[in-house]
């Protein structure tokens, strides 16, 4: 008997050492896609990682780093939002024009902002709130209506459709870019959105609302989440940080226009995912999105820089997040077991 006992005991503290590696497996996962790419890119072009590189990449990747960790909150909270490519073209433009019509940089990125978070709100209303007169309209398609509305809004807006070029030396000096991480002021912008964003996530009650809802929300409900009230405030929360996303956009280009962030919503989306969080809601970091931002940063400057053709950056790029999704999955399922 006391042999029978000894065994069970043995055999079930394997299973929770095998659960706690698998977890870690999970929590790790877009560390080691990021080391991977960096590592076949040292076998095939050696010269390609140096300083330089790493500063292009990480610069690249500040704009979409602030609308992936919009993207990460909307998909924690169980919501997607298309929107976000056409509201940071919208904030751009918006930026650029106030610009050139003389108003202070504070208030043109002040009114680029707040159009990022009207865009939000009205996402939020027709998903959230007026599901309780109406059949609810799921996200994804509100949100890609809202992209086709900002866009045509964005369009509309600039003289002749053409991009908006910024001159003012008060915004370049705030929104540019510079040869140095340290002293390029958007490098502060990111961490600052990276870190307010991370203790929202993990430290606030908003944030345990959001995982809380995208894991059950009829459990949330009924232990005190206002349902509707989260699902609205995180869609405004993302059309604001894809506004962010704009300006930066418009710093780096010095212009704004109506596609500069043409495909962000896939990549923020790519991101979140590379970075571990579940497209169905319920779990995500957004540490783990800038892990995932990276590993795309890394991936488009490698294949850039080795001259691979358009098309198969596409296909290269897709692989890579199909490959996240289907691996995050099973080595998820293995730590829950």
């Amino acid at each position: 008997m006391k042999a029978s006992t000894k065994l069970e005991t043995a055999v079930r503290e394997s299973r929770i050492d095998g659960r706690r590696l698998w977890q870690l497996a999970d929590q790790a996962s877009g560390l080691v896609y990021l080391l991977g790419l960096l590592a076949v890119f040292c076998v095939l072009r050696p010269d390609i990682v140096t300083v330089n590189s790493a500063t292009t990449v990480f610069q690249l990747s500040i704009p979409l780093l602030a609308i992936a960790t919009g993207m990460t909150f909307c998909l924690v909270c169980g919501e997607v939002d298309l929107s976000v490519a056409g509201i940071a073209g919208l904030a751009s433009t918006v930026v650029a024009l106030q610009l050139d019509e003389g108003s202070p940089w504070p208030l043109a990125v002040v009114l680029a902002l707040g159009a990022g978070i009207a865009a939000g709100m009205v996402n939020g209303f027709f998903t959230a709130w007026l599901a309780r007169v109406v059949p609810r309209f799921p996200s994804f398609l509100v949100t890609m209506a809202m992209l086709s509305i900002t866009g045509g809004l964005a369009q509309t807006i600039q003289p002749a459709q053409q991009a908006v070029a910024i001159h003012q030396e008060g915004f370049r000096a705030a929104f540019g870019f510079t040869s140095s991480l340290v002293t390029s002021p958007t490098t502060w912008y990111a961490l600052a959105v990276v870190f307010a964003a991370h203790l929202v996530l993990t430290r606030s009650r908003f944030g345990y609302a959001l995982s809380s809802v995208g894991k059950n929300a009829r459990a949330a409900q009924l232990v005190g989440f206002n349902v509707v009230r989260t699902k609205f405030w995180v869609l405004t929360v993302s059309g604001l940080l894809a506004a962010v996303g704009g300006v930066l956009l418009a710093g780096y280009v010095q212009a704004g226009y109506f596609a500069v962030a043409k495909g962000a919503e896939l990549d923020a989306i790519a991101a979140a995912v590379i970075g571990g969080t579940a497209l169905f809601g319920g779990r995500g970091s957004v540490l783990g999105t800038v892990v995932g931002v990276l590993t795309l940063g890394v991936l488009n400057t490698g294949l850039l820089i080795m001259e691979v053709p358009a098309n198969w950056q596409l296909i290269a790029k897709g692989a890579v997040v199909v490959l996240a999704l289907a691996t995050g999955e099973q080595v998820r399922r293995l730590a829950d077991r």
